[in-house]
């Protein structure tokens, strides 16, 4: 485990990826390259926060194949090599910046998407994601009776899930509110199941699991108030992903068998973890199928609770 903090690097902790949100160093909304044209009649249109790294990036990788997707990737640092690559190839790839746990961050980051979009936005996908990796072991009975420690420990994932939840949907909705699809997808974890934590004994990664859970309940009130205007909201969990980037650590191996052990509680035939190219295959199936009656819920990239 690294040091006590938010962490830089996508960090596997179990269902899903978590990435530390940082402190702009740009002008908040800065687009990558200066802002193409108002795109129209392009097909559907998706924004997606954290977009930089794992999950996030491979999401923007798949939908801009498509070359009638107008695709926003919102990120903190917009001049990175990845975006930076992916953009050159794709035309249709617009890199803006933009932090949700910034409020004016990411409401400049949807006018400069406005812009593009002609003010309109078909799926927004919120994917940003921030966990404390020095705390991400312990059990409920290990939190120290600390106020400060306490807030470090649960505010980087608290920070991303439910403020920056909260900040990035009012922030595009204007935007949704005219677009055909009408979608908004916050990237979860079944690590917010209640069932799935009892039967499998996962009792760590509390502050992640509790932000995560938040997050749902926030999905479903969302969901609840704008079922009128045709808006659908959903909490996805997309799998149990493998996003390291490079060698892995012997202890993270270790932490990844242990894990493994525990989710085969719930699903015996279980292997390991899928790449980011099939939790994304899969969940942007799970996305176009999303409806009145599945608004609100908690689905796996399956598009059910079968979480692996």
């Amino acid at each position: 485990m690294s040091g006590k903090g938010e962490t830089e690097r996508p960090v596997d902790v179990g269902m899903g990826v978590a990435v530390g949100p940082g402190k702009p160093d740009h002008p908040v909304g800065l687009v990558c390259n200066p802002p193409k044209k108002y795109i129209k009649g392009s097909m559907s249109s998706y924004a997606i926060t954290g977009a930089s790294k794992g999950i996030g990036r491979e999401f923007v990788r798949q939908l801009a194949a498509d070359s009638t997707n107008t695709v926003l990737a919102i990120v903190r640092n917009p001049e990175s090599p990845d975006m930076s690559e992916i953009a050159s190839k794709h035309p249709n790839v617009h890199v803006i910046k933009g932090d949700v746990t910034d409020p004016k961050s990411i409401l400049e980051a949807a006018s400069a998407a406005a812009v593009i979009t002609g003010g309109k936005l078909d799926v927004l996908i919120h994917n940003s994601n921030a966990v404390d990796m020095a705390s991400m072991s312990f059990n409920p009975t290990q939190i120290p009776f600390d106020a400060q420690a306490v807030r470090e420990i649960f505010e980087p994932s608290l920070n991303t899930a439910i403020y920056g939840g909260i900040w990035a949907t009012n922030a595009f909705l204007p935007l949704i509110e005219k677009g055909i699809q009408k979608k908004i997808v916050h990237i979860s974890t079944a690590m917010a199941d209640l069932e799935l934590i009892i039967n499998t004994g996962v009792s760590y990664g509390v502050a992640y699991s509790v932000a995560k859970a938040g997050m749902n309940v926030q999905v479903a009130k969302y969901a609840a108030e704008l079922a009128p205007k045709g808006i659908k909201v959903l909490a996805l969990s997309p799998g149990w992903v493998d996003t390291w980037e490079g060698e892995k650590p012997p202890q993270v191996k270790e932490g990844e068998n242990f894990m493994l052990r525990q989710f085969q509680a719930v699903e015996p035939e279980l292997k390991g973890q899928i790449q980011p190219e099939e939790s994304v295959r899969k969940s942007l199936q799970v996305i176009e199928r999303l409806d009145a009656e599945t608004s609100g819920q908690l689905l796996s990239h399956n598009g059910n609770r079968s979480w692996f």
